[in-house]
């Protein structure tokens, strides 16, 4: 999900020219962010590719915001800093630092969490967000997986963060002479904390929870247990309790405050005695979003009795091989930056959301277990990641994929309904469609069966074909008794999106036909195969455009393509033209094979990337699949020549390196597969386009249920001087079409492309080398 500025779509929409300069400004005024210069980080791992700092930076729009700081693989804690008091985290461009919070997404598009925020100060104990910012350099600041650093100057405090998954460590170096204080300001988050409470217990431990209000909208809440553990006695301790504006005063005589509303400012502080030597305070904090037993355990379980050096080490040794599950050799050290720090953002979201017990919290609001050597995963950015991240992720980390797959069944088996992005135990409601119906769907096709099936196709099922029930927090489709009934989303009675609604909407009731012949469930295959089609009642065959329409049956008038809104989703008519991922044959059919091409290439034709109404956006997920269509209309080359010009222009090895929200990794997925020469269009139908790789060499390492070890993609010595594929082969047969299976990476293998300079107008380009659309089949 994504949401972006309004001024910078005026600039975009209103002069091509001061959108380029923007971006000109943008890329040539700041330099590129460099990785931990700490010991081991230069140890020809692929963790030591990758840059935490891309796509750190402002970008159009501000919209650029994943976090630099310590994470693990899919991990509950994300312990990083924040640049600002409400929103979205860390910005590279801005200048203060607020302190560190021990919960992040990785670049979604609206405020949220920052829960469990903490930092240090020296001197008098302060409560005030001004008084214990600091300003921070980034010459003294650095990053690599599982890792974060810098220096308060404000302080001239070094600050170290760490990571497991459920725990977080931080080591503070203060200097000699200054009083050292680890501040707890607890009622601040990224959002809007609705209650709290911290307590003192003992001389070294504070605990406690924070409840944050859930993100875009929602007004539902949740709970971030935590325990902070420190590897020294207290010289003395407080609390304050007041109001921001009010400056509350520290008192040492209360060791319990409790946060009610959220215009209370409560927190706790920890002092020590200046020295006459710099001195280091380390700090183990635990989080659970059960209760505090969860927190503490999880402290025990992952980081009692280990050094701030070990877990590091553990943190990145975890990186190192879950990245070199893709191996990428041959390309410049900026594109092997680029990739991997991809693949590294492509692997930070879902999160584990159950404890190291086992224990979860439900959508039932009760406790759960997870089935013993099993993880339950929460934050699903559906809209955005069944595009491409789910579909990487269940190719690479087919293991997490089901369960994965089992955690949204479990949310239907406990709520009553999937939802389309849940954020920790609950429903948002947030963007269109049914996407976690295409995750799902996708990964039992691609032979992932370790998860309760029959009951994700019940409530799946459900979802596609009634309307959810009344006072209850989850939505369903849009407009459900419309398309039940008039077959697709009428633009007078849902006001969000109707056009985009309803071919949300098909990509799902395709996926769920592709998954009901599977089961062997003829019928309902029958009934979804119908209703995949009904996106064909929102093109107008005058303008050859997807276009909104009233419950009558009448256009609605005035309608212009290039108008963002205007009955689509973040975004226009043109960047919908391309939008039924599941049927493309069909579009280019309807439109005309020769106009198709036309505006395809005319939606390319724009002088430098930005947010316009009729040419591509590569800020979003909108339009994500058009560069490969023209795979389906007989142009392969030219699919060749945009996804290597997307690449260049919009991934660059700096701060502003991801065009837009990540979106919990989505465009960082783009990037991965892009550069390996493959993406799905739809990634049910188990088709992967083909463009050129930008690598001599990749390796994808396979894992169980998979029957291959690896499959190998070969490319020309100078691949990334070489745009067009002269000729493909695939195992040694030469292979005409611009697509393969997902069986044929599977199964594993070597896929050797060869590139040129120049376009080979030949491959891949007749109708019989196009993938598959639902057009061509018979349900």
């Amino acid at each position: 999900m994504t949401r972006k500025s309004s001024f910078i779509r005026g600039l975009a929409f209103g002069s091509r020219e001061i959108c380029s300069l923007l971006l000109f400004v943008v890329a040539v005024s700041f330099s590129t962010p460099r990785a931990s210069a700490a010991v081991s980080d230069k140890d020809g791992s692929p963790a030591e590719w990758v840059n935490p700092f891309i796509g750190t930076g402002k970008g159009p729009g501000a919209s650029q915001n994943l976090f630099p700081g310590a994470v693990m693989p899919f991990g509950m804690v994300q312990f990083s800093p924040d640049t600002e008091d409400k929103g979205l985290g860390y910005h590279y461009y801005q200048e203060l630092l607020k302190g560190f919070s021990m919960t992040h997404m990785s670049g979604a598009g609206c405020a949220n969490e920052g829960e469990v925020f903490l930092t240090a100060t020296t001197g008098p104990v302060e409560t005030q967000e001004t008084a214990i910012e600091s300003p921070y350099s980034h010459t003294q600041e650095s990053a690599s997986p599982g890792y974060y650093q810098v220096r308060l100057q404000r302080w001239d405090v070094n600050t170290e963060l760490t990571a497991t998954d459920r725990t977080g460590m931080v080591r503070f170096t203060f200097p000699a002479d200054k009083a050292a204080n680890v501040v707890l300001p607890i009622s601040h988050t990224l959002k809007n904390t609705t209650g709290a409470e911290v307590h003192l217990v003992g001389d070294r431990e504070i605990e406690g929870y924070v409840e944050n209000q859930a993100f875009c909208g929602s007004k539902a809440t949740y709970k971030v247990y935590f325990v902070v553990h420190f590897d020294r006695p207290f010289g003395s301790s407080g609390i304050w309790n007041g109001t921001l504006a009010g400056a509350p005063a520290p008192t040492t005589a209360e060791r319990t405050v409790k946060q009610t509303n959220h215009e209370q400012w409560v927190g706790a502080y920890a002092s020590w005695s200046s020295s006459d030597q710099p001195q280091t305070v380390t700090a183990q904090l635990g989080i659970s979003y059960v209760d505090l037993d969860g927190a503490r355990n999880n402290l025990k379980a992952e980081a009692e009795g280990k050094t701030f050096d070990q877990i590091r080490n553990s943190a990145r040794a975890a990186w190192n091989k879950t990245l070199n599950v893709i191996e990428a050799s041959g390309g410049s050290e900026a594109q092997e930056r680029v990739f991997y720090t991809a693949l590294y953002h492509s692997l930070l979201m879902p999160s584990i959301l159950s404890d190291a017990d086992g224990r979860y919290i439900g959508f039932d609001d009760a406790i759960h277990h997870v089935k013993p050597g099993h993880l339950l995963y929460g934050n699903f950015s559906g809209w955005d990641i069944y595009r491409s991240q789910m579909p990487l992720v269940a190719l690479i980390e087919p293991q997490r994929m089901q369960d994965m797959a089992e955690s949204v069944t479990l949310m239907y088996k406990q709520g009553g309904w999937v939802d389309r992005w849940p954020q920790i135990n609950r429903y948002t409601n947030i963007m269109a469609g049914s996407p976690l119906t295409v995750i799902v769907s996708t990964a039992w096709l691609d032979g992932l069966h370790d998860f309760d099936i029959d009951s994700a196709w019940e409530g799946m099922y459900r979802d596609a074909t009634e309307a959810a029930p009344a006072n209850k927090p989850y939505r369903g489709e849009a407009g459900m008794q419309w398309i039940n009934t008039l077959h697709y989303v009428p633009n007078d009675k849902v006001d969000y999106g109707s056009v985009s609604q309803i071919q949300e909407d098909a990509i799902a009731y395709a996926s769920l036909y592709r998954l009901a012949k599977g089961l062997g469930k003829t019928a309902e295959a029958k009934t979804m195969y119908d209703r995949a089609l009904y996106y064909r009642n929102v093109f107008d065959p005058g303008t050859r455009f997807f276009r909104p329409r009233n419950a009558n049956g009448t256009w609605t008038p005035n309608f212009d393509p290039a108008e963002e809104d205007h009955g689509f989703i973040e975004g226009s008519g043109w960047h919908y033209q391309w939008f039924a991922p599941a049927d493309v044959a069909w579009v280019v059919n309807a439109v005309g094979r020769e106009r198709f091409n036309k505006r395809l290439t005319q939606f390319f034709d724009y002088e430098s990337p930005g947010w316009f109404g009729q040419y591509y956006n590569p800020y979003n997920e909108t339009d994500l699949q058009a560069p490969f269509e023209f795979n389906f209309s007989g142009k392969p080359w030219e699919t060749q020549r945009v996804v290597r010009r997307v690449l260049k222009e919009n991934y660059p090895d700096t701060p502003d390196g991801i065009p837009g929200n990540d979106d919990c990794g989505e465009m960082s997925s783009w990037a991965v597969m892009s550069m390996m020469g493959l993406y799905s269009v739809d990634p049910a139908s188990l088709a992967y386009e083909l463009s050129s790789p930008v690598f001599p060499k990749v390796v994808i390492n396979l894992s169980a249920p998979y029957k291959g070890k690896t499959f190998t993609i070969e490319a020309s010595p100078d691949a990334q001087n070489m745009t067009y594929i002269q000729s493909v082969q695939l195992n040694g047969v030469a292979h005409a079409q611009n697509w393969i299976t997902f069986q044929d990476i599977s199964k594993g293998g070597l896929m050797k492309v060869g590139l040129g300079q120049s376009p080979n107008q030949s491959w891949g380009a007749t109708k019989e080398d196009a993938p598959p659309s639902l057009s061509a089949e018979t349900p």
